[in-house]
């Protein structure tokens, strides 16, 4: 069930109606959240649920056993197995139909017959995010940053606990874990601020989001009518599009986190106000960013080994951080380009002025995105050569462009000068709210759109 629907609506009125029975009873209420995020969890396809529940077991148990083992080998052995088994489900539910077509492409021009590949693997919605879930949790437990619990509810709990399950953000046990190893409180002040976030994440959502992806998708549609004003238009707008539609997701899940007295960290923190790209990865989509640059980008040898070796690791992340959104060769092309400019950006250190900074960066950005949303690299390329020829000017569905661009106005005013405002309970937060829920009245969306983060 997506957050924009009456199903969640009602999941949501029982869950906070069974938070609240067990509030006395703090064990009670681990599990109340456990199997109620479980069931949510079943409720995308319940035949993936055994999966979850195997994830959950074997990565509690690996971690009281690396935990518990003195010799340093051996708690090495046991980390890389772990690990091991834990990326194989990943490679497997979400690369095996990929490394098939690839194997295919090329066993065809050796031998005539090819492995079947009409049966295709279902992926398992949230298998990315668990998945870095789990294996943060055993490295932490390795490098002695973290104790493994032996409370088998509340580490599942952490794993499952249904706002963040299926699209993120990436929660670190040093973090989260203790908010279910110990009473929560909760106060009004907090479930108000959740309340005010929860707004302007469906706002963000079913108001600008949807808006705007009826324009993208009716452009990418048609491309060979389309102007070429209007396809930069589309690519602009679709860059304000993913921000609202993942941002929008995150400040429902952290709002429902507040509310429930499990805070989590800002996962987005004004991306297109960067002024380079490594200030645009500390601040976009910022669990993801940070978990490869603390699991991967360091332990590779991070800015510490000279310029080549620092130009190699930052290549490798994003090829990785890419190849993580799935197994297709346009997200691969979008991470190499984002390690193509974090690489630019050391060779030629120009400084410039703020807003010229920012224009580009967004500009680039925003070209990096193209291979993002097309559905394959003919389209992304047919896009980004029309972006540059700028032959056409015709638009179309003028009324829908005006609409967007008051929206992007809106969303560009709140990040720029009421950013965070839910954070204290006041009145500028009440006519802010008040002032998103008439938008929603009058521009949402209410057909159920999927966030664009749940294929990954």
């Amino acid at each position: 069930m997506v957050f924009n629907s009456v199903d969640f609506f009602i999941f949501l009125t029982l869950f906070f109606v069974g938070f609240f029975v067990f509030k006395f009873n703090f064990k009670a209420q681990n599990l109340f959240i456990l199997i109620s995020s479980l069931l949510f969890y079943a409720f995308w396809d319940c035949r993936f649920l055994p999966l979850i529940l195997t994830y959950i077991t074997l990565d509690y148990f690996f971690g009281i056993l690396i935990a518990s083992e003195e010799n340093l080998k051996l708690r090495k052995r046991y980390l890389i197995i772990a690990i091991i088994l834990n990326l194989f489900g990943l490679l497997f539910f979400k690369y095996y139909n990929f490394f098939i077509e690839i194997f295919n492409y090329f066993l065809l021009h050796i031998f005539p017959w090819q492995i079947n590949s009409t049966n295709r693997i279902i992926l398992p919605i949230g298998i990315s995010f668990f998945t870095f879930h789990s294996i943060s949790y055993l490295v932490d437990i390795y490098k002695h940053r973290v104790e493994p619990t032996k409370n088998f509810v509340a580490y599942a709990s952490f794993v499952s606990f249904f706002p963040q399950l299926v699209a993120g953000p990436i929660s670190r046990a040093e973090d989260m874990l203790p908010k279910f190893l110990q009473k929560r409180e909760i106060d009004s002040e907090k479930m108000s601020q959740g309340i005010s976030q929860i707004t302007l994440g469906f706002f963000k959502k079913i108001v600008v989001a949807d808006s705007i992806g009826l324009f993208v998708d009716g452009t990418y549609a048609s491309l060979d009518v389309m102007s070429d004003f209007q396809i930069l238009l589309s690519a602009i707008f679709y860059s304000f599009q993913i921000y609202c539609d993942f941002s929008g997701y995150t400040d429902i899940a952290l709002g429902l986190g507040r509310i429930f007295g499990i805070e989590y960290k800002t996962n987005f923190n004004r991306p297109y106000f960067s002024k380079n790209f490594s200030e645009f990865w500390d601040r976009w989509h910022i669990s993801l960013s940070s978990w490869l640059r603390d699991y991967l980008y360091i332990p590779l040898g991070g800015n510490k080994l000279g310029k080549l070796i620092t130009f190699k690791n930052l290549l490798i992340t994003m090829l990785i951080g890419g190849l993580w959104h799935g197994a297709k060769i346009n997200f691969i092309i979008w991470g190499f380009v984002h390690g193509i400019f974090l690489i630019g950006q050391r060779i030629i250190p120009i400084k410039l002025p703020n807003i010229i900074a920012v224009i580009i960066t967004f500009f680039l950005t925003t070209l990096a995105w193209i291979f993002f949303r097309s559905p394959n690299l003919g389209d992304s390329l047919f896009i980004i050569q029309h972006i540059f020829e700028m032959e056409s000017f015709q638009l179309l569905g003028d009324f829908s462009i005006i609409k967007i661009l008051y929206l992007i106005f809106c969303i560009l005013c709140l990040d720029f000068f009421y950013f965070e405002y839910f954070n204290r309970y006041s009145l500028k937060a009440i006519i802010i709210n008040t002032i998103l829920f008439l938008h929603i009245i009058l521009f949402a969306s209410f057909n159920s759109n999927g966030f664009i983060y749940f294929q990954f």
